[in-house]
């Protein structure tokens, strides 16, 4: 008995000692594990947006460590936000043909505030990880980003306030942001940025009258987007290309690179681009004098626009169409001038108040030489009075609008800067 008490006890104590050690392995295994987890990524990295707010709310040792202890995730996912951030921005121009000028300045507004606040997690990663390369890719495509903001920003001071002056000056933020962004950009090799951002300095410069300055900025650029994968850039630039030639009246050039555009957005399948592209190419045919061809075409851009849904182009098309039924002798010259009016009535906030004005009151003008041509004197004398009343309140509007140089970016096709102040 006494023997097997002694076994018993042995047995007891046995356990106690083995739950000791085993109490002691778990601990060291927990601390083990610990140390562990500090020592490389965590499974689970907190997102991107959290960062932000952690540095929104001061507490950047906290987002230091976060990012410390994940480089590697955190560099996939800055990485990530750069894709997107293009995809964005793309999606962004395609949303100004039909949001209107207000709603897309807020909408761009928002997009470079979210921007403003990454900078910091590109500037703490940059430093962390020792890399300057990715932080100058973001800085490169922050920069030419708010350069779009400036140019549009510029576009309305112009076109709804005819503050040439103003203008001018956003134009100019616009361009000091663009060549500094495409500076950085070429520093580390982001071609992209590189074309997006030529591709802007040119439609700055066109809102500067500075059309040969323009052209070589298309022209940089077109050998950037060249280099890239898919036909959007290379499009684009053609298209701005193509629109430039058309305002300084060499519509042989203007040609070429239009059709040259209308073929990348075709592969694309890009209708709003497609009808933008015809829309450029019956204008060339216009200046060409080849009035049928032009009408056929400037049909097929309407046509297009309306089943894309680019609102801009279908008013201006409107407006074409019109013009050149006046040429060719066509009976529904009116109706299409009627057409644009209430369409530039009923989606004002798509086009700016120079164009909206404009579109009316050369309508009415229209109308009234058509009707007075018809035999209609009534509806002639109608129609003009219209056109007299809108100017009641200040009878010099219509000449101040039409001698501002805000008014060469909408009508107007000048040589140089000193015909593009005359504007007709």
């Amino acid at each position: 008995m006494q023997h097997s008490s002694k076994l018993r006890y042995r047995s007891v104590a046995f356990g106690f000692w083995t739950a000791v050690l085993a109490l002691l392995l778990f601990l060291s295994f927990g601390v083990a594990a610990r140390l562990a987890a500090q020592a490389r990524p965590s499974s689970d990295p907190i997102p991107l947006y959290l960062l932000v707010t952690l540095l929104n709310h001061g507490e950047t040792a906290k987002a230091e460590r976060q990012m410390q202890d994940n480089l590697p995730v955190t560099r996939t996912r800055l990485e990530e936000f750069l894709a997107e951030r293009d995809q964005r921005f793309d999606d962004l121009g395609r949303f100004g043909s039909t949001s209107g000028h207000e709603v897309h300045k807020e909408v761009l507004d928002n997009f470079m505030e979210e921007n403003r606040s990454y900078s910091k997690v590109f500037e703490i990663y940059g430093r962390l990880a020792k890399d300057s390369i990715l932080p100058k890719r973001f800085e490169a495509r922050r920069l030419r980003y708010e350069g779009a903001f400036y140019t549009h920003a510029g576009e309305d001071e112009c076109g709804e306030h005819l503050d040439w002056e103003e203008a001018q000056k956003l134009y100019r933020q616009a361009l000091e942001r663009l060549d500094t962004g495409f500076a950085l950009a070429k520093e580390v090799n982001e071609t992209r940025v590189m074309a997006s951002a030529k591709i802007n300095i040119g439609s700055t410069l066109i809102r500067m009258l500075e059309p040969d300055k323009a052209i070589a900025a298309y022209t940089e650029g077109m050998r950037y987007a060249d280099q890239l994968p898919g036909e959007m850039y290379k499009g684009m630039v053609r298209l701005n290309l193509g629109n430039t030639y058309i305002w300084i009246v060499e519509p042989e050039k203007s040609l070429a690179y239009a059709q040259s555009a209308l073929e990348s957005f075709k592969k694309m399948g890009r209708g709003t681009w497609q009808s933008n592209a015809l829309m450029v190419i019956a204008n060339a045919q216009m200046e060409q004098k080849q009035f049928a061809s032009s009408w056929e075409t400037m049909r097929a851009a309407l046509d297009l626009a309306v089943q894309s849904g680019e609102d801009r182009v279908r008013g201006k098309a409107l407006v074409n169409l019109g013009n050149l039924a006046v040429l060719l002798k066509r009976p529904d010259a009116a109706g299409y001038f009627q057409q644009a009016m209430e369409w530039f009535k009923t989606h004002g906030d798509v086009y700016t108040q120079i164009e909206r004005e404009t579109v009316q009151q050369d309508g009415l003008l229209h109308l009234s030489r058509l009707a007075e041509q018809g035999g209609d004197k009534e509806l002639a004398e109608k129609y003009k009075k219209e056109f007299f009343d809108s100017l009641r309140d200040d009878p010099d509007r219509y000449e101040q609008v039409r001698n501002s140089p805000c008014y060469a970016l909408y009508k107007a096709r000048p040589s140089n800067k000193q015909q593009a102040t005359g504007a007709r």
